[in-house]
């Protein structure tokens, strides 16, 4: 181990002596010259020597541009010596920007359509899920819903009520008020958020979908519920929030293993229904 150790250090040491030799222009008999920026690897700024390493001084400001004899040894910027920067320009290290985790997502579906073009896929595919989840709803015993028994064959006199009624403390379990319509309402935000849309923009809707599935879905069976016109669209939507970067996160990871997968699903399934497990740019 420790003669692997050597042999390592001393390829490394003659590996900086040769692009040492290049930058003081030993190489070749060559007069001694300043290394070009265009090697990133190459930090000046301290002394005539320089040094190695990245810096801003690397990236930024400006030198002349000179030439380099080539060097026939081995360097780490081999490139850098065939021609002067200014004829080399594009070989500068431009960073790629941090992701802000607040701004909309570039590269998904819709990113670059019209709000009415995210609002339409957004509103079909919750409507057919509204429409399903409440199939199953009335298929569950009265306890766990508080449906009145028989709701929906007096649902025209409900709806009415709905309207011109106020909206009523309800009797949910807390599991439902305090995590089933938060979540629902993640969902809501995110199916927008997951198109390019802007936190206000995802709220909004939201809110919306909030109102439909308590003043027209479910008005036919109950009357309007406090608590979830609350929890759905201001819960939900922080809810959804923290889902949309935690999710985002694990994607940009790059290629994800089965549990990840299964993890972004349950935290963003809109982003994966309108995206699959695609990474945004």
């Amino acid at each position: 181990m420790r003669v692997a150790a050597l042999v390592l250090f001393g390829v490394a040491g003659s590996t900086l002596l040769a692009d040492d030799a290049v930058r003081r222009g030993s190489v070749g008999g060559g007069e001694p010259a300043a290394f070009p920026k265009a090697c990133p690897l190459f930090r000046g700024g301290l002394g005539e020597a320089g040094a190695f390493g990245f810096g801003a001084e690397a990236l930024a400001g400006e030198r002349p541009a000179w030439r380099i004899d080539p060097s026939p040894r081995f360097s780490l910027c081999p490139e850098a010596g065939a021609a002067s920067v200014a004829g080399r320009s594009e070989a500068r290290w431009s960073p790629s920007p941090a992701w802000d985790p607040g701004e909309p997502l570039r590269g998904v579906r819709n990113a670059t359509a019209s709000r009415g073009r995210r609002l339409l896929r957004s509103s079909v595919i919750l409507t057919g899920t509204a429409i399903a989840s409440g199939a199953i709803l009335s298929l569950l015993p009265k306890e766990e819903t508080n449906w009145e028994d028989g709701a929906f064959g007096h649902g025209l006199s409900n709806f009415g009520r709905a309207w011109t009624n106020l909206p009523v403390w309800d009797r949910d379990e807390a599991y439902h008020n305090w995590f089933g319509h938060p979540y629902a309402g993640a969902f809501y935000y995110n199916m927008m958020r997951s198109q390019g849309a802007t936190v206000g923009q995802s709220f909004a809707y939201c809110a919306f979908q909030s109102m439909v599935w308590e003043y027209v879905l479910e008005a036919a069976a109950e009357q309007p519920s406090i608590q979830d016109l609350v929890s759905t669209p201001i819960m939900g939507a922080a809810l959804g929030e923290l889902f949309h970067r935690w999710s985002i996160a694990i994607l940009r990871k790059g290629k994800l293993s089965f549990g990840e997968k299964a993890l972004v699903f349950v935290l963003n399934p809109s982003y994966v229904i309108n995206n699959g497990y695609r990474s945004p740019e």
